[in-house]
């Protein structure tokens, strides 16, 4: 074991009231969110700006994410994490979607710098936890050839959902959304988010909604129609890949881009999954179950987090020996983004 943090690091979540909100993270996922609130997410590894994830246990508590990048960034995430880069590239959350979200867009890093929105633009994606019968997501438009003038006409004349393709949504689905693509979750979907470390949204259509103050909610419909991407040139609703399968667990690669690349494991009964840490940082959640997280092994002291539903560890860069233990009916996604 080599590099400044020994062990995988956990993060207390912060959660965020939302007016599209609802009750799912605690009903579903038994987070400790705040009892009668509408809560819409849970931010369960954050680097960004005052809502940073603060180490729950071991020799790094009560410090930040940021602070953990500060103290030695390639040994946090890589050889690509180096001192000049603007902090922890990605951020990990969890959304209950009670109502419809609004129809929105996010910029690329070169539209977020030229713009003057940030160091860095936002590409995701979406893992449906736990979804309604019927539940959707709208992503992109529903035909080819829709132009910038009548996606700008539908926006301005409040049918912007009337372009939009609605796409059935059910546990386990997994979607891919590059930046510039145009998207909403919709109402009864709770979903696992991964996403490059930006807050920038460009709001195109929301429902007529109210804000507290009893004012429609803000739109940004100029800067949004100037990086909206009108033609997708990759499935966003990509297939699962077959990557190991044994008598333990199945492994599934659910999406994969220059970003990050997310990772299913299934486990069909007691069993351990090896993963490499080479390079750059794996990010491990359950989504099903429970699971273990060890690393170490021979010439350094060994350590073991279990994670319950819902719970999440980020495993630095360089860690030998990390495995995941699962039973029989853990699922487990990893997250990885090599330096």
């Amino acid at each position: 074991m080599s590099g400044l943090f020994s062990s995988p690091l956990r993060f207390e979540p912060i959660f965020k009231e939302k007016i599209w909100g609802g009750h799912a993270l605690r009903e579903k996922l038994n987070k400790n969110a705040p009892a009668g609130r509408t809560v819409g997410e849970s931010w369960e590894v954050s680097g960004w700006g005052d809502s940073q994830t603060v180490v729950s246990a071991g020799n790094y508590t009560g410090l930040t994410l940021g602070e953990l990048f500060a103290l030695s960034p390639s040994d946090l995430v890589g050889s690509g994490g180096g001192e000049g880069s603007a902090g922890f590239p990605l951020l990990f959350k969890f959304i209950d979607a009670r109502e419809n979200l609004s129809i929105q867009v996010h910029p690329n890093s070169e539209q977020a710098r030229a713009r003057g929105w940030g160091e860095r633009g936002k590409t995701e994606a979406w893992y449906v936890v736990d979804a309604e019968p019927g539940a959707k997501i709208a992503l992109g438009f529903k035909r080819g050839g829709v132009t910038r003038n009548e996606a700008a006409n539908a926006v301005r004349a409040g049918r912007l959902n009337k372009l939009m393709n609605f796409v059935p949504a059910k546990r386990g689905d997994a979607f891919f959304i590059p930046a510039g693509t145009v998207h909403a979750i919709m109402g009864g979907v709770l979903i696992y988010e991964v996403q490059e470390e930006s807050n920038t949204t460009l709001r195109l259509y929301d429902w007529n909604r109210m804000c507290v103050t009893g004012n429609l909610r803000a739109l940004h419909i100029d800067d949004a129609l100037a990086i909206i991407k009108l033609d997708e040139s990759r499935p966003l609703k990509p297939e699962p890949v077959l990557v190991d399968k044994n008598d333990a667990f199945i492994c599934e690669l659910l999406c994969s881009s220059a970003k990050f690349a997310i990772g299913r494991y299934k486990f069909f009964k007691p069993g351990g999954a090896k993963l490499s840490t080479i390079g750059g940082f794996r990010v491990v959640t359950v989504t099903e179950g429970v699971a273990e997280v060890c690393a170490g092994g021979p010439g350094g002291a060994s350590s073991v987090v279990p994670l319950g539903l819902g719970q999440t560890v980020l495993i630095p860069s360089g860690l030998t020996g990390v495995e995941i233990m699962g039973v029989a009916g853990t699922e487990v996604l990893v997250t990885t983004r090599d330096g």
